[in-house]
Formats: structure tokens, sequence, C-alpha cells
């Protein structure tokens, strides 16, 4: 299986995912400056034109590798770029990984419960797969927070299971399947 770009893209008019682009390196270089993001994903430890390129360059090659699919998350109204979410497949078929990270320009308005909904929504229904997962740690409680919105649901925890440079961590496991009926939040009206 692979994962192919939404057509068309996927909005909800407060949040826009979309493919992206060099015109995001400054989202990439907020990003650079958070320790959480850095640690547990492929964004430079030190920003430079360069080491932002190669991350946008990495994003796009998430699609055509058939590892996955990664958006950029833009504000619906000015389209600038905030944070990412990404589809990474499992080894099981059917089964993918949600990532996701916001800057703090993007933080604290409900953009992430809407991108992490938004793309696992597409996933399940319009994709084909049957299980979309994600692993967060234990006292990351705004993660948790924003997967519980997108109607994900706890399902136990992995001991020492997330490997970090220089650290290991537990992880709990949180999941929506495909059949399963999301509720509405009140944080979306």
């Amino acid at each position: 299986m692979s994962l192919a770009p939404p057509e068309p893209e996927l909005t909800d008019g407060h949040v826009r995912l979309r493919s992206w682009t060099m015109d995001d390196l400054d989202c990439v270089r907020q990003a650079a400056t958070d320790r959480r993001i850095t640690e547990a994903t492929t964004v430079p430890v030190r920003f430079t034109e360069d080491a932002g390129r190669a991350f946008v360059r990495r994003q796009w090659s998430r699609t055509t590798d058939g590892a996955g699919l990664s958006l950029a998350v833009a504000d619906a109204d000015t389209d600038v770029a905030v944070g990412s979410v990404t589809l990474l497949l499992r080894p099981q078929p059917g089964v993918a990984g949600l990532g996701y990270w916001l800057i703090p320009a993007g933080r604290g308005q409900g953009l992430a419960h809407r991108a992490a909904r938004l793309l696992t929504a597409w996933a399940l229904e319009t994709a084909g797969l049957a299980r979309v997962e994600a692993w967060v740690e234990p006292d990351n409680l705004a993660s948790r927070r924003v997967l519980a919105a997108a109607e994900f649901v706890e399902e136990g925890v992995l001991r020492s299971f997330l490997a970090f440079p220089d650290r290991r961590a537990d992880a709990v496991v949180l999941a929506r399947i495909a059949g399963s009926k999301p509720r509405r939040s009140t944080r979306d009206q």
C-alpha cells in the first residue's frame, strides 16, 4: 500500500493540509528551536537553509518511497505553515502511525486536533486504512488531549518503547479504527 496526497487537499475552513513547499522554511526554522520536536522527528537540530530544504525534500520522499505521507499544517486563511502531520505505514497491513507537531504560532487554536482528525478520517474512510495509531509519552498531556479530541482511544502503555538519541521512554498507544463512529467535539463549534 502507498499513500498519495489527498485530492482535493483536506480543509475544514480553519486548517488546511497540503504538500510541503520550499516557502515553508520559516516553519521548519521555528520547529528547529523546539527540543521536543527535534528529538522525535527529522526536523534539523540546527537550522540552516540547506538543512531546511533537506527536511522538505524528506517530506516529499515519504510518498515517493512508499513510507507514508507528510503534509504541512497551514492556517486555512493565510496558508502559512504552522506544523506537520504525517501518516507512516506500519509493517502490519492497513495500519499507519500518526505524527504531528506545531510551532508556537499554531498552538492553542485547535489546529492540531483538527489536522489529526482530518487526516485520520481521510485515511480510514478514503485511503482504505483499517487502523491509525499514535504513540505518545505519558507526560505529553497536550498530545493526549489532541488525540482525544480527534476521537482516538487510549489502548495501553508500551514500556520503554520509544527510543530517542539520549533516552528511552514509555509510550501510550492511542488509535482510531475504520468504522468507528466519531463524536462531535464541542471544540469544533
